[in-house]
């Protein structure tokens, strides 16, 4: 994608198989299509393909049952709710840190996943068993590479056929489904609901009184726990990945965090004072931007960019390109946090950073995530600092995130 921006321009087009795609990489154009023109278009069949798994969740529904359910669960991502969950953050991160020890070796993008699972587990369902945790990522993570594999299928058979792949998939999902049915039924027992994400959206009420239906309680819980630790987790490990490269930035975070928090765990209320945690964070998020690509599929004929994308053509936009762009990035492959003082992320178009989405459909829980991603970051760097395995193979396994081919081996070193 990123060959293909640089040979063709800001919108090429190309076939894959028997789909005509176009790649949109000028910021006015995706912002044509995400917000201009959005009432054209819907999300592309790579999106639709885990509807099997995700059902009607906000990231594959559409139209007025989008439009109602986004309004439905918004107010519970609203900045003064996400912050109640801070210290559940910093309580699971220092219990996962007393596991930790100087010289032990572990595998980074594993600690991080199984971390902020817990934190997605306790926060949505309030849900502390790891055995039930353990089970639930299982099911979940042999669901999303089977559906992946069946993506990259050129002919599919339908889900209904019994073939081995087929089987495993409807026995990874009905696991999936049993699970989270469970959690709904366990909410509505309770005499007294609690803070956590599924209680208020049990609670939650449409204009005219009505509320979810377990169905959708199911598909939109589903969704939130992906969203909720998928995205963060790989935010978390290629930050690491990219601080055991760059040494003399990691001493720039670690003075940060001794001069504002003093050994101290980051609280909601210390948050905004860490610019250079987040300078990290946002620079990890450019290089290595864990949603790298989205899609969306024309449902009229409509212009871009003086083209005409006909019904049923799919137009791809890609972070990983646009946060590469050397017009709006000097030097696009280098890890320079510093770029992003003096307000750079307002001074950028909309659309040449874009690591949440944006326009109405913009990742409902980007808050919950950059706060959950700095107090991990702040919490952890302020115990520990990692040496990167020399002999580890690091490259790239694109799924519905962007993962690291293999696990990332690490030595812990106390501070």
């Amino acid at each position: 994608m990123l060959a293909t921006a640089r040979d063709y321009g800001p919108l090429a087009s190309f076939r894959v198989g028997r789909r005509r795609l176009f790649l949109a990489s000028g910021p006015d154009l995706i912002e044509q299509v995400l917000v201009t023109d959005s009432k054209y278009y819907i999300k592309h069949f790579g999106a639709q393909a885990f509807r099997p798994v995700l059902g009607n969740g906000l990231v594959t529904s559409e139209g007025e049952l989008w439009q109602r359910q986004r309004k439905l669960i918004q107010p519970a991502f609203l900045r003064n709710r996400v912050q109640t969950y801070a210290l559940v953050m910093a309580e699971l991160t220092n219990r996962r840190l007393d596991s930790w020890s100087s010289g032990k070796l572990v595998w980074i993008d594993k600690e991080f996943e199984t971390l902020t699972s817990q934190i997605a587990l306790k926060t949505l369902f309030d849900l502390d068993d790891p055995g039930d945790r353990d089970r639930f990522d299982e099911a979940l993570h042999l669901a999303f590479d089977l559906m992946t594999a069946r993506l990259r299928q050129g002919f599919k058979l339908p889900l209904w056929i019994p073939t081995p792949a087929n089987l495993r998939l409807q026995k990874a999902i009905a696991e999936l489904d049993r699970r989270v049915q469970n959690f709904i039924a366990s909410g509505r027992s309770r005499r007294q609901l609690g803070e956590d994400l599924l209680s208020r959206l049990l609670l939650a009420q449409h204009e005219d009184g009505t509320r979810m239906n377990d169905r959708l309680l199911r598909d939109e819980a589903m969704t939130l726990y992906l969203a909720g630790h998928e995205t963060t987790s790989q935010t978390l490990t290629w930050t690491w990945y990219l601080l055991s490269q760059h040494r003399d930035v990691e001493e720039k975070l670690a003075s940060e965090w001794q001069n504002t928090l003093a050994s101290k765990t980051p609280t909601a209320e210390t948050l905004p004072r860490l610019s250079y945690t987040a300078a990290v964070i946002a620079e990890s998020m450019r290089l290595f931007p864990p949603v790298y690509v989205i899609g969306r599929e024309a449902t009229t004929d409509v212009e871009l960019g003086g083209y005409c994308v006909k019904r049923g053509y799919t137009v791809l936009m890609s972070q990983w390109v646009n946060h590469r762009d050397s017009t709006y990035f000097p030097e696009p492959e280098d890890f320079r946090p510093e770029r992003w003082a003096d307000g750079l992320a307002k001074r950028l178009p909309k659309f040449a950073y874009y690591p949440f989405g944006s326009g109405q459909r913009m990742c409902v829980g980007n808050t919950f995530a950059l706060m959950e991603a700095t107090i991990i970051l702040a919490a952890v760097g302020q115990q520990y600092r990692f040496t990167l395995d020399p002999d580890a193979v690091i490259g790239l396994k694109p799924q519905i995130t962007l993962l690291p081919t293999n696990a990332i081996p690490v030595t812990l070193h106390r501070r």
